[in-house]
């Protein structure tokens, strides 16, 4: 495929393409000559070259107008710094092994992971030696947080300037396509987050070639990037041709875009809509299945297939009204999203209709309507539930870890796509907490305030700094043995009755009643397949010491087939009975 920016190979030469129309002049710098060379400029501001003497790796960067030397802003890889050298990459050289066509959507079984924090080493190939575990546990596919160049060693990756770019710190193109590609081989999907609302704060030099930026719209981290000012469609067509380079030159999966509802935009069609459509034909081009999901966290039937009114959309959002209403359960007052939730109560809402909010600004709708289901992904915690909580705690800490196996249960066992963030399968006791390293001062100064602003609670609590190398260091998974074996073992079972239960023709949503006492928190998914068979999937959940407060339920129970694990073992006269935070699956 020709990409519109950046650079590309083809029989030993090397086209240099930027589109730079702030600029009169732009040449091309290597680090092999010391004389800049000077590059075309057409009518629309695009700056070319070929060149015949730059090899894949070699440096290279834009010197602009004769007095400052900036990297390519479509690069695929920097030598170091995001403020220096962009290195070249022929795509073409790397010799993938597996013969691959994607995963079905209805086979999605998500791990959220974060590269830099999976393994101690925080690379690719180490994170290769750790994708047997992720098989045995059942997962399909791996979405892993932002690789976007961003400054310094670490960083979550929504602070990406370079966003063509493979986070060098984690290793380089061929080391990331060595990974993809030993996914692939071993049955997994590999999804990628990507932030397309906005760019970092440090080495960020976009502005200063072409009116990649707009004042008419504000994001939460300032000025958004121009889908509908004047010469927006080269910026558009910048991040479309973003989204396929990632799709066609590293064999992905799928993309998740981040926060799509800042994505500002008053054209016809949203630019959210525009990435589908590019990534739809890029998909079809290759033959591929590949999976767009849009972070939208409530309900947009504008933006998902089959609802949206545009030509394309996305498979599926991420929804996450169940995850904050079953949070709000086990730690009442808990406040980690901008949407109030009331336990119980909307907890019956969200698993009935799939979601409590939807739309932007966000409305709340309790009508009972249900949405479809296979189009949301859910889960119970993420990078930011368990980020944003000023120590980094994840569900077994802020509840118990018999709430998190019971609720475990009621999203693993539900019809939408479900996603494990990384460490839930074995309650890691490490945090994962919000980490950057920035070296602008005035940066790492507004982190500071930033930070303090958004939790004051953080210096009561001897919170870490962002900024704290110590908050990326604490944040390494570390090794499943040293977790809870039993909580691991039980998200093995789950995942693996979820399969089970699939080929056999539950879990489909049209075929699905949901039943909810929210007086004693019981919450109950009855399915029915097409042989008349019944399946319940019960599941009573309590804030964490409230236990011994409630007797046991009397139920009306046959064949049990699954328990959660802190279940006593019963009598058969007490078979047909449920405590706090357990969970229990049988067959009529």
């Amino acid at each position: 495929m020709t990409f519109n920016f950046g650079h590309s190979f083809n029989n030993g030469e090397a086209t240099f393409r930027v589109w730079a129309p702030k600029c009169k002049t732009v040449e091309l710098e290597t680090k092999s000559s010391n004389s800049p060379r000077k590059m075309d400029r057409d009518d629309e501001g695009f700056f070319s070259i070929v060149a015949n003497d730059i090899a894949h790796g070699q440096p290279y960067r834009f010197r602009l107008d004769g007095d400052r030397s900036r990297p390519d802003p479509a690069a695929h890889a920097f030598e170091s710094s995001v403020h220096e050298w962009s290195t070249a990459v022929d795509h073409s050289k790397f010799e993938w092994q597996a013969d691959w066509k994607g995963v079905p959507k209805s086979d999605l079984i998500i791990y959220e992971l974060h590269i830099g924090t999976f393994t101690n080493e925080g690379t690719f190939d180490s994170a290769i030696q750790r994708l047997p575990e992720l098989i045995d546990l059942g997962i399909t596919a791996v979405e892993l947080l932002p690789l976007a160049q961003c400054p310094g060693k670490w960083n979550w990756g929504y602070d990406g300037v370079g966003l063509y770019a493979v986070q060098n710190t984690y290793g380089s193109p061929d080391d990331f396509k060595r990974f993809v590609d030993a996914c692939h081989q071993q049955g997994l999907g590999v999804i990628l987050d990507v932030v397309f609302n906005h760019l970092g704060p440090e080495g960020n030099y976009l502005s200063e070639f072409g009116p990649f930026f707009t004042k008419r719209h504000k994001t939460p981290w300032g000025d958004a990037l121009n889908f509908d000012g004047k010469d927006s469609h080269f910026v558009r067509k910048f991040i479309c041709d973003c989204a396929t380079h990632w799709i066609e030159n590293y064999r992905l999966d799928g993309l998740r875009l981040d926060a799509v509802h800042f994505m500002f935009d008053d054209s016809d069609t949203p630019m959210s809509m525009s990435v589908c459509e590019a990534v739809d034909q890029s998909a079809q081009r290759l033959a591929r299945t590949v999976h767009l999901i849009g972070e939208t966290n409530v309900r947009n039937a504008s933006l998902t297939k089959g609802t949206s009114q545009y030509a394309s959309g996305f498979d599926a959002v991420w929804s996450d009204g169940i995850m904050h209403s079953v949070l709000g359960i086990g730690q009442p007052g808990l406040d980690l999203c901008h949407r109030d939730h009331s336990g119980k109560s909307d907890a019956a809402i969200a698993l009935q209709q799939g979601f409590v909010y939807e739309n932007f600004p966000y409305e709340r709708h309790d009508r009972g309507e249900r949405a479809d289901l296979s189009s949301f992904v859910v889960g119970m915690q993420n990078h930011d539930t368990v980020g944003n909580h000023p120590l980094g705690h994840r569900i077994h800490e802020l509840a118990s870890r018999e709430f998190q196996m019971a609720a475990a249960a009621l999203y693993l066992l539900y019809p939408a796509i479900p996603m494990v963030f990384m460490g839930e399968e074995f309650a890691c006791q490490n945090p994962f907490l919000f980490f950057v390293d920035f070296h602008d001062s005035w940066v790492r100064d507004g982190v500071e305030k930033g930070r303090a602003s958004e939790f004051p609670e953080l210096a009561k609590l001897n919170g870490l700094s962002p900024l704290d190398p110590d908050s990326f260091f604490k944040s390494k998974l570390g090794q499943a043995s040293d977790g809870d074996a039993a909580m691991r073992q039980w998200y093995r079972d789950l995942i693996r009755f979820r399969k089970n239960f699939r080929s056999e023709g539950f879990l489909d949503q049209g075929r699905m009643r949901v039943d909810a006492d929210v007086e004693t928190g019981l919450y109950t998914l009855v399915y029915h397949n097409t042989s008349g068979q019944e399946l319940s999937v019960l599941v009573r959940l309590a804030k964490p010491g409230t236990e011994n407060a409630r007797s046991p339920l009397d139920v009306q129970a046959s064949q049990i087939i699954l328990k959660s694990p802190n279940r006593q073992e019963l009598s058969d006269q007490d078979r047909c009975r449920i405590g706090t935070n357990e969970a229990l699956v049988f067959r009529a």
